[in-house]
Formats: structure tokens, sequence, C-alpha cells
């Protein structure tokens, strides 16, 4: 597509086009997908499903393809749906990818999947997406958040099903108050 880049990361080669969201610190991007979904360790594809919340143009997509049967990336933006669908079929990968809000996806879920994955904007999950994960229980949720605050928010609404199982922090902006908060969630 004119006016895209193409970046390598986590082990696969993204097409970024104008107005998509990418995590911009090429040093330290791969360590944020390894603690998000762990470190590639070329095994195969196991059962089960994940769910990829705000996925943009899916750097948590395919690496969750080598660990999930069915990865299912919802992401907002026309322009990131494109370089996603376009991801996806590059590695011919088990994603499907949907244009859809957070909040809306959630709506329509009505078995719990294996994992939940979300990286949301500054403005955290909120309110109506929060309340759809406590009401569709999945096992385990992993949140990535660039904000300390919207985070902290969300949960407190979080632990009334959750229980917080390892909290780390990757510095995408050193020597900036900025940084990416990883936690991972259990199901109590």
């Amino acid at each position: 597509m004119p006016g895209s880049l193409e970046y390598s990361a986590a082990g696969h080669r993204f097409r970024i086009s104008r107005g998509s969201f990418f995590q911009v610190n090429r040093y330290l991007v791969d360590a944020l997908v390894d603690e998000v979904v762990g470190p590639c360790d070329g095994a195969a594809a196991t059962s089960g499903t994940a769910i990829d919340l705000y996925a943009g143009v899916g750097l948590f997509s395919l690496p969750l393809a080598a660990r999930f049967e069915r990865v299912i990336a919802v992401e907002r933006g026309g322009t990131a749906t494109r370089d996603l669908e376009w991801n996806t079929a590059q590695w011919k990968s088990n994603v499907q990818a949907i244009q859809s809000a957070t909040e809306d996806y959630l709506r329509g879920v009505t078995e719990p999947p294996d994992r939940i994955m979300a990286d949301p904007p500054r403005a955290g999950l909120g309110k109506e997406a929060t309340e759809q994960l406590l009401r569709i229980e999945a096992p385990r949720l992993v949140i990535v958040s660039c904000d300390p605050a919207t985070l902290a928010r969300d949960l407190k609404l979080l632990q009334a099903k959750y229980s917080v199982e390892r909290v780390s922090m990757v510095d995408l902006f050193p020597q900036t108050f900025h940084f990416e908060t990883v936690v991972h969630l259990s199901k109590r």
C-alpha cells in the first residue's frame, strides 16, 4: 500500500500504514511482546481461543497465533484493520480480523475464550468494556497499559472476579515518565 512501512518485530514483518498504531521503540518491542505473549519457542499452536482487543496491525495477534488454535483480533480503525488483514494473510495465520469497537464486539461474546489480551489506548478499557470482560469470565486476561491512572481504575473493577498474578513494566520511552505496564490476571 502506498505510504506504508514494513517493520520487523517479534519474528514477523508488519505492514504499518499512516494512521495505524504500532509501538515505536524498535529496541524494546520484542521484549514487550515476550512479556505479553511469552517468548516464541517455535512450539505448535495449542488448542483454544485467544481474543486480542485493540489489536492494531497485529503486533500481539500474530505471536498469539503460535500458541492458540484460533485468534480473534478486534480493531476499530479501518486503516489498522486493513493492515491487520494484510499482515495475517502474509503469514497464513489462524487470526481472524474483525473491524469493530471493543465494546460492541464484547457484547456479542457468548463463550469465554481461553485468554483475552487488551492493549487499549490511553483512556483505558473503560466501564463498559470492563463490565463485558467481567460478564465473559475468560480464565486469563492480559492488559497492556500506557496510563497508570486508567489502569488502576480498570483493575479496581476487574478485581471483583480476577486476581493479579504478575505486573511488569517495559520502559519504551526512556528518560520520560511514560512506560508500558503489563498485567497478567487470572479468574478467581
